[in-house]
């Protein structure tokens, strides 16, 4: 029974120490690879690990499924019999591997050689240590300090010092042979620090054959209301290059709780070439793709897809495979690439970190910002999810303590910046295998988790999903859906919809609608009151107040935008404008909302239109009426101090007049106490 890296709990229970025993093969639920092409056969058999290679000159890698440190100090170790074969070629131990062309080794071979070296270097020496065919030869590597020392049958034979470049290690051969495998021992002193308050027999669930094919499914973007998942197929018949097509991007929807058949999205957005999903909008009305070194997007349109568009931010990776995210409030775009700027970059070794770029106000992308040793290690970061809180990142590393040679993390960002994070924390033994795990997805609502694993998969990779429990979610946050739609003819309009924070006076959000019906979706975090409003080129849109500051859990909110067609007569009320208690002191969060109506004057150049206050009933009507009358005029001062014509603008008080609801509760007085404006020349 498998001995290796036995868990036991130390001093915490959300921290997991490593603590090595001998790997004996009595079965596999460590996870060793079993896979092999037709020049190798792998098995375990009677307590034994069996290697088998056809090809002479040619052996396999053998990785240990766990995580290794290779600047922490380890004592490695293996029994190994060749029963046939060739003897002129290497048998033993490699560490530091970062790929096939760079790693250490301390390997022998049956016919008395043996040598200590990294991949490339190093003299054969002799040796009589070497026991021949069918007999046992034990190779130990320790490392001390900057020192290695290597014994062969119990004996020390090397003492090296060799720069470890990579965090794997494991067994390997390098010619045909039958060889055995046994009493495999890794220590190491790895500390596995787990999420906190985490339960046990949380359980996987493998979408299925109507999302999963028989090769990797990938990359899977799940949609904010749940109800969509985009992800990428890869050498699939169904490719629009047919097998030889190295990736398309497919969706499948859920109806009545149960995933349909999974479709190709076609062309456009699909070649015949390399078609890897960058991102989907949280409206799905956008994909994002990398094409070279830049990324692009497409629209939804009325009938498909729109042409290709630059999204006008660039990139540089040396890395072969590179993940990247879209936040919800489509302002950060997440991306692991490997530059210079990485915290630990060798050029020998194909390890990612996490980057960030940031949109301004103008909608224009910053340079990518590496986010740091927080978050970023000497290994491999792949995959980040930013949950829509925009605080709660999920991401994969091979460079921390973990199950298996690529974990998944949940981290907390400190802060406004981008550099400052909570001490990452694995997501636990249930979630977290052998096998690689990654591509982590999380709709709105938190309730569920869509990932990559190939445990127990259909294919090669599927996607699988579990129910997350409360210590793995992300903070509340809502999901605000509806249609818009132009408040004339009922008809859907396809608008651009845009959020501001009325505390900061920040746009922190938009999205666009469906073409065809007019839907979008938008997800919000609490803690926040906003401004929603739709644009759309004609229109008027009705802004709506979004009060969310007191909001503690996830919550899904209907809101229909209505858009007015620019027509003389046509009155719109500012349902964000603000005054300070009985005065008419604008309020700072007044100034998005009336900044729009300044593009909206600016782009229809020949509009003229009046402003008009409104009040309760409470107080002298003279009063009344010159309150609003004034706050009339602040909003034209406001409009002025823009650039707008004192000519195009009048302003009047109507005091209580024209209610839109009766004065008698005092939700209902701050109903009528209104700005709005009407159209008087177009």
């Amino acid at each position: 029974m498998k001995k290796l890296l036995l868990a036991t709990l130390l001093f915490s229970p959300f921290l997991i120490h490593a603590q090595s025993e001998t790997e004996t093969f009595d079965n596999n639920d460590r996870g060793w690879t079993m896979t092999c092409d037709q020049d190798c056969d792998r098995k375990i058999e009677n307590g034994k690990y069996i290697l088998k290679t056809f090809k002479e000159g040619s052996g396999e890698f053998n990785f240990f499924p766990g995580f290794f440190d290779p600047n922490k100090d380890f004592t490695m170790q293996a029994t190994f019999v060749q029963r046939d074969g060739s003897i002129n070629n290497g048998i033993g131990l490699f560490w530091g591997y970062s790929d096939s062309k760079n790693y250490n080794e301390f390997i022998f071979t049956t016919n008395g050689y043996y040598k200590v070296n990294t991949k490339g270097s190093g003299d054969w020496i002799t040796t009589e240590l070497v026991k021949p065919l069918n007999q046992e030869n034990i190779v130990r590597v320790q490392k001390r300090g900057n020192s290695l020392f290597c014994y062969l049958n119990d004996n020390l034979i090397s003492t090296n010092q060799l720069q470890s470049l990579g965090f794997r290690a494991g067994f390997i051969n390098y010619t045909n042979m039958t060889l055995e495998v046994d009493d495999f021992l890794l220590d190491q002193d790895n500390n596995i620090l787990i999420a906190e308050n985490l339960p046990t027999g949380l359980i996987k669930e493998n979408l299925g054959t109507t999302v999963n094919s028989g090769e990797n499914d990938v990359s899977p973007n799940i949609s904010a209301d749940g109800r969509a998942l985009y992800f990428v197929r890869k050498n699939h018949e169904q490719n629009l290059g047919g097998k030889d097509d190295a990736s398309d991007i497919w969706v499948s929807r859920k109806l009545d709780g149960k995933w349909m058949t999974a479709k190709n999205i076609g062309a456009p957005v699909n070649t015949t070439g390399v078609d890897n999903l960058t991102a989907i909008s949280t409206d799905q009305n956008t994909i994002y793709l990398a094409h070279g070194k830049r990324f692009v997007y497409f629209r939804r349109t009325a009938n498909g897809w729109s042409e290709m568009n630059d999204l006008g931010l660039g990139y540089t990776t040396e890395a072969t495979y590179m993940e990247t995210q879209l936040s919800s409030d489509g302002k950060v775009f997440l991306a692991t690439l490997k530059t210079p700027k990485n915290l630990y970059y060798n050029e020998k070794v194909d390890e990612k970190d996490i980057y960030v770029s940031l949109q301004d106000k103008d909608g224009n992308w910053g340079n990518f910002i590496n986010l740091g040793p927080d978050i970023n290690t000497l290994g491999d970061e792949t995959s980040p999810f930013l949950s829509p809180d925009g605080r709660t990142l999920y991401f994969s590393s091979d460079g921390r303590p973990g199950y298996g040679n690529s974990d998944t993390f949940i981290s907390k960002r400190i802060g406004d910046g981008w550099s400052r994070w909570t001490t990452p924390r694995n997501l636990g033994p249930d979630i977290n295998t052998s096998e690689f795990d990654a591509y982590y997805t999380v709709p709105a609502s938190g309730d569920y988790a869509y990932m990559v694993s190939r445990k127990n998969s259909i294919g090669k990779a599927d996607i699988v999903r579990l129910k997350l429990p409360q210590a793995l979610k992300p903070n509340p946050v809502i999901l605000v859906f509806g249609k818009t739609i132009n408040a004339k003819t009922n008809e859907p309009v396809t608008a651009e919809i845009l959020l501001d924070d009325l505390g900061t006076g920040k746009e922190v959000a938009e999205a666009q609608s469906n073409p065809g019906s007019g839907e979008f979706h938008i997800v919000l975090p609490s803690g926040a009151n906003y401004g929603l409003h739709a644009a759309a080129k004609g229109f008027l849109s009705v802004n709506e107040n979004l009060e969310l500051a007191s909001i503690s859990q996830y919550q899904e909110m209907e809101k229909n935008l209505l858009l007015l067609p620019i027509e003389v007569g046509v009155s719109l009320q500012l349902n964000n404008v603000f005054f300070e208690q009985g005065k008419p002191l604008l309020r700072s969060e007044s100034y998005p909302e009336l900044d729009r109506l300044v593009k909206i004057l600016n782009d229809n150049p020949d509009m003229n239109i009046e402003v008009a206050g409104y009040t309760d009933n409470i107080g002298p009507q003279t009063a009344l009426i010159k309150l609003s009358e004034d706050r009339a005029n602040s909003v034209i001062n406001y409009l002025v101090s823009k650039q707008v014509s004192k000519h195009r603008l009048t302003g009047k008080g109507y005091g209580p007049a024209n209610p839109i609801v009766r004065n008698d509760t005092e939700e209902h007085r701050k109903m009528n106490r209104r700005v709005e404006f009407k159209i008087t020349k177009r």
